[in-house]
């Protein structure tokens, strides 16, 4: 889990302490697995390169039931994280395999085009060849007619 905090605006009865800066430290939220949520001061130089180590609780110690759940969400939220970033990465992948598909969709469309078009050129030349073949079958037939009748 990672170790952060974050500033927090509430407004307490109780003054709020300095640090060991003297600057007046903010209430941040703890979110580490041992004391998520719980609330404590913190120097407002927090995450700089200020090195001052002040530090102290506002709020009670909770409830160890209250840790248990908190730490048991924040592990849950974390699968679940996990579990989307792994369903994020698989869409990807069938939006990456639908486009490849789509593509050969494509290119078989077009080959089956293109098939059909001289599949049909190819029936214009064979209807044109019986066609002649027939012309050239009625004049042989004629030219045989006259020639027996001529004879």
């Amino acid at each position: 889990m990672q170790r952060s905090s974050s500033v927090s605006s509430s407004f307490v009865d109780a003054p709020t302490p300095r640090c060991h800066c003297g600057v007046t430290s903010p209430i941040r939220i703890a979110w580490r697995c041992d004391y998520s949520s719980r609330r404590f001061y913190g120097c407002s130089g927090y995450g700089t390169s200020r090195k001052c180590s002040f530090f102290q609780w506002y709020d009670p110690e909770p409830p160890a039931r209250y840790s248990d759940v908190i730490r048991r969400l924040l592990e849950r939220n974390e699968c679940i994280r996990s579990e989307n970033t792994e369903l994020k990465k698989t869409r990807q992948e069938l939006l990456d395999e639908l486009r490849r598909l789509q593509q050969s969709v494509h290119e078989t469309r077009a080959e089956l085009e293109a098939a059909a078009a001289a599949s049909t050129t190819m029936e214009d030349h064979m209807l044109a060849s019986v066609a002649a073949t027939r012309r050239r079958g009625v004049v042989i037939i004629v030219l045989i007619s006259v020639i027996v009748f001529v004879d």
